[in-house]
């Protein structure tokens, strides 16, 4: 039996089109999309250093 065994989520998921958007402009494609319970696109996407860095450039010019 396995103790103290932590679940996390091994995607980086999103369901913001404009982030979507913006990385697919930068090539970086999601690897699969899934919908929830009401009907929301949810994008997953493998985590890597370069979706971090692009996301981290996405905020920088889309939030205030």
């Amino acid at each position: 039996m396995i103790k103290n065994k932590k679940c996390f989520d091994t995607e980086y998921s999103t369901q913001w089109r404009d982030e979507v958007d913006y990385l697919k402009s930068v090539g970086i494609r999601y690897t699969f999309v899934k919908r929830n319970a009401d009907g929301i696109s949810i994008y997953k996407y493998k985590k890597s250093s370069e979706l971090f860095r692009q996301l981290a450039i996405f905020y920088d010019q889309n939030i205030e």
